[in-house]
């Protein structure tokens, strides 16, 4: 009843289809205005179109089937190719006999009956290497069309796979290496490839039965765990070829080289030729899946039938000259069942995880009977001496019935497996299904497109229900246009969004660019024209006379703003806008005379920024930056002025920092002379200003411009850059005046003789700020002084670790590293200096570094700045081992091996002797303090109540008074 019905609903379905495409046809027409009688030759047209779609899919089916047999014989080509020469003309006259004989069998009577590959069965043969696969199948002597039959296989075959063609049925021998892998990698590989190539181009019926050969000799002499793991190996094959081809067909299982079981070529002897051809075994007619059942069933039966057959021949012959084999073959073949079992379950047993194969039949066979047989059943008795040798003859016993009847009769066997099944019919309900569902869809996102089409718009009405009007005031008007761009950004983001097809409702698209040349005709109307004009006639009034920082905003404004305008010219990604240097908008919103806050200057930038990404007129633009090409051009070329103005407009960006003593000597007081670096002199300032420069040649029509005025105010900023700095070095004593406190001249004195110290932090930024003009020629001694300190200093730090143990033979790694670096850059400098020379200044500077070390525990306690003073003053200049002392004379031999013919520089040695002057200026004041308090408590103390001038004289300096005591010392 279910089926009726599911044939009733396909029908249906089949007829309500048509009925629909011939309404659909004829409303085509109708609405074209066409004559109705139109409707009836586009429904022949569409009629023609479909039989002619099926003819080219069954000529392209053909094809590929043709194309299977061409991919057997490329794959013979590429094995011809590494044989010999003389094997190469071997193969190649037997794979030319082959494709003689596949141009045979296309061009025979068979295609009167269909195509050729498909009018006979295909056969399959498996089994291990050696089981007598070839030999069966020569031996069965089946007729054949062609010549020579044997002589018509592929070359393939000695590696993959023979194929062989009679009259009856095509039979492909495969490789044993298929049945039994010898390399499971390359093996299942070349297996699952030519599954592939067979299930790809002979879909209909791809095999009609599989036939597994196991040999007799491996039955009676393996045990039954090898034999069933054999079987599961062929289980294996069997389980792949199903789900590839998705059918089941029937499996033959065929023992072959039954001559080595005893009795077997005396029994076959005895028998006519005729029964020879006929096949040994049994067929499984109801196809039951109790394999074991089966076997039993099979052995049984032979073995019954083999006895009446013993005897029947021992009635016909004379006794007396029957050979004893005869009468021991029954119960020798009988000896292959319990072998054969552990096979057959193996390869045929069911279980839940794979479908189970159809097992049609047994048979045993011989192809060719030499060898040695062996008697089981002698052996045991103790009475063969001697194994018997077979004489090598080549009869097919029992093989060509089953090759050429048993096999073909059962052609139509093979039926889809229940996975196939179950497939097909998902994919059949699926089809209409889906054609259902693609057509519901297509529906659903027509309206949701229309829908969304609908809400954009909205969206727009809402937003724009009057257009914006400017009221000539800069701070509302930006607000109004932002505002205006910010709603064209949520359209714009509603269409980005848009992830299903628009099919063809693009107005909110229309709307969108709309809204954006609105947007841009409005901002360039009403701010950028004015503003450009109000700028035009401020520019033309530039002279000489213009200060420097009015001249350096309003070029970099227009240098930005044309490499704005080229680079969107040049259609280059918009986020590349973006990233560049924005122009400062500061020069032409200040001729409103209105105070503007920074936000409103940001948000012009990103009015403009937009503009340009959605200004679609490209000459307009190109127009746009050739007039502020000719200003810049105008500004840069004004008589009697340079490009020192850069320098101003460095400085006055307040992104970048002037170098300052705050910023090394701390401190909360003012100095009375506040030395200072510009921040254009620093190494930010100058990659800012190299960077300017750039841009100003990006954005003129020809950078040669200002070729002459970039190379004079080159050498004039160099020049300038190391006169700041060392003004700065020479002024930087000064900073001490910034210390007010004690604790703060504590904390300068305890970090004096360190890195962290005011003196040595500016020697080292030195180095870091005046890196970019290494490259110079002529630089003053003083800079080669300072990368020569610099190393001397690192130099010192390592011999000084070097000495120690742990980690500060580590530490070395980072300070080696800092040395190649800095000895790179002196050797740009020449400085001429000699390896010993070097460890010397290292060595006087360690000198010098550690005796400042001894010195700073007096930032600690007055009494010991006493000591080292009373030290200092009371020791032999020359011989004296006070640390200041010890100091002073570092000093001295680092001057002596530093300079090396050079003239001193007074703000160099100044900076370096710089915390060795501070530290004594502290002592001696710690000193002068120590000794104030030693006067109140040892002198004062005892005139207190002492009012007469004479008595107080006395008291002080008479002979043993208090002062005199005191000037003494103790």
């Amino acid at each position: 009843m279910k089926q009726i019905l599911l044939k009733i609903l396909k029908w249906f379905l089949i007829v309500a289809a048509v009925l629909l495409g011939v309404v659909l046809v004829f409303g085509i027409v109708l609405s074209l205005d066409w004559p109705w009688w139109v409707g009836f030759f586009v429904l022949l047209g569409l009629l023609g179109v479909g039989l002619s779609l099926i003819f080219f899919r069954k000529i392209w089916l053909r094809r590929r089937e043709q194309d299977f047999v061409q991919e057997i014989i490329a794959q013979d080509d590429s094995y011809l190719k590494g044989l010999g020469d003389k094997e190469r003309g071997q193969s190649k006259e037997l794979q030319d006999r082959w494709k003689e004989a596949m141009d045979a069998l296309r061009h025979s009577h068979l295609r009167k009956y269909g195509n050729p590959l498909y009018v006979l069965p295909w056969y399959m043969v498996v089994g291990e290497s050696g089981s007598g696969k070839t030999t069966a199948i020569t031996s069965a002597r089946l007729s054949s069309p062609f010549a020579e039959v044997k002589r018509t296989s592929g070359i393939s075959g000695t590696r993959n796979c023979d194929w062989w063609f009679f009259e009856q049925a095509i039979l492909i021998d495969t490789a044993g290496r298929y049945a039994i892998p010898v390399d499971e990698g390359r093996d299942k590989d070349e297996w699952q490839k030519f599954l592939s190539l067979l299930v790809k181009y002979r879909k209909k019926e791809p095999l009609n039965g599989l036939v597994v050969t196991v040999a007799a000799n491996k039955l009676l002499e393996s045990g039954s765990e090898a034999l069933q793991e054999d079987g599961r190996s062929i289980r294996r094959r069997i389980d792949e070829l199903m789900r590839v081809l998705g059918a089941r067909f029937p499996v033959y299982v065929l023992v072959t080289k039954c001559d080595l079981v005893q009795g077997m070529t005396q029994f076959c002897d005895q028998l006519p030729d005729k029964g020879l051809d006929q096949a040994m075994g049994l067929i499984n007619h109801d196809l039951s899946k109790d394999v074991a059942a089966f076997h039993d069933r099979a052995i049984n039966s032979i073995g019954d039938r083999l006895r009446d057959l013993r005897l029947l021949l021992f009635h016909k012959s004379d006794t007396r000259g029957v050979d004893p084999s005869l009468l021991l073959f029954p119960e020798e073949f009988e000896r292959l069942k319990a072998g054969l079992k552990a096979f057959v379950d193996g390869a045929f047993q069911e279980n839940p995880y794979q479908e189970t194969p159809i097992l049609r039949g047994l048979f045993f066979s011989s192809g060719r009977q030499e060898g040695s047989p062996y008697s089981h059943f002698l052996s045991a008795l103790g009475l063969i001496q001697e194994r018997e040798v077979l004489p090598g003859t080549n009869k097919g016993l029992f093989l060509h019935d089953f090759f050429g009847r048993i096999l073909p009769k059962d052609r139509r066997l093979f039926a889809p497996t229940q996975r196939a099944i179950e497939w097909s019919k998902l994919t059949r309900n699926l089809g209409l299904t889906s054609w259902v569902a693609v057509a519901v869809a297509i529906c659903g996102l027509l309206s949701f497109s229309f829908v969304k089409n609908l809400r954009t718009l909205r969206e727009v009405s809402r937003e724009f229900t009057k257009p914006p009007v400017l009221q000539g005031e800069v701070v509302s008007d930006v607000i109004i246009m932002d505002h205006f761009r910010q709603a064209i950004f949520k359209v714009e983001e509603q269409n980005r969004n848009w992830w299903i097809p628009r099919f063809g409702l693009n107005e909110s698209r229309d709307v969108e660019v709309r809204l954006k040349e609105k947007y841009c005709d409005q901002l360039k109307g009403s701010f950028l024209v004015p503003f450009d004009k109000e700028m035009a006639k401020a520019m033309a009034y530039f002279s000489d006379h213009t200060p420097d920082r009015v001249l350096g905003d309003h070029v970099a404004y227009l240098a930005r703003r044309i490499n704005l305008l080229r680079v969107r010219l040049q259609e280059e990604s918009p986020g590349l806008l973006y990233a560049m240097p924005q122009p400062s908008y500061a020069p032409i919103l200040s001729k409103t005379d209105q105070i503007l806050v920074p936000e409103i200057e940001e948000k012009f930038a990103d009015l403009y920024l937009s503009y340009l990404e959605w200004r679609s007129n490209e000459s307009g633009l190109n127009q746009e930056m050739n007039e502020l090409q000719t200003w810049l051009k105008h500004v840069l070329t004004l008589k009697g002025t340079n490009l020192n103005w850069i320098v101003t407009w460095v400085n006055g960006d307040e992104s970048l920092s002037y170098v300052r003593l705050e910023d090394f000597w701390r401190g909360s007081l003012q100095a009375s002379k506040e030395t200072t670096v510009a921040s254009a002199f620093t190494l930010e300032g100058k990659a800012k200003t190299d960077s300017f420069l750039k841009e100003i040649e990006s954005a003129l029509v020809d950078p040669l411009i200002v070729a002459s005025k970039k190379l004079e105010f080159q050498g004039w900023y160099r020049k300038a850059y190391l006169n700041a700095w060392y003004e700065f070095g020479s002024g930087f004593p000064e900073g001490a005046q910034r210390l007010q406190s004690r604790e703060e001249r504590q904390q300068a004195a305890a970090r004096m003789g360190t890195d962290k110290g005011p003196y040595f932090a500016l020697l080292d930024r030195m180095t870091t700020e005046l890196e970019p003009l290494l490259e110079e020629k002529d630089l003053p001694s003083w800079v080669d002084l300072v990368y020569e300190f610099r190393t001397t200093k690192i130099k010192a730090a390592q011999e000084a670790a070097f000495k120690e143990k742990g980690a500060l033979v580590k530490a070395t790694k980072k300070g080696k590293a800092l040395i190649a670096k800095l000895e790179r850059k002196i050797s740009k400098l020449d400085t001429g200096k000699t390896f010993e020379s070097e460890l010397m200044a290292a060595k006087a500077f360690g000198e010098y570094q550690g005796a400042l070390s001894e010195i700073t525990p007096a930032s600690a306690s007055r009494a010991v700045a006493f000591q080292m003073a009373a030290q200092a003053y009371n020791e032999d200049t020359a011989t004296g081992k006070s640390p200041f002392l010890v100091a002073q004379s570092g000093i001295n031999k680092l001057k002596a091996y530093m300079l090396s013919g050079k003239s001193a520089q007074k703000m160099f040695w100044g900076l370096v002797s710089g915390p060795l002057d501070y530290l004594w200026y502290f002592v001696r004041m710690e000193t002068a303090c120590h000794l104030q308090d030693l006067w109140e408590k040892e002198v004062l103390v005892e005139l207190q109540g002492v009012s007469d001038q004479k008595s107080v004289n006395q008291l002080l300096l008479g002979e043993g008074g208090y002062a005199t005591k005191f000037v003494k010392g103790p």
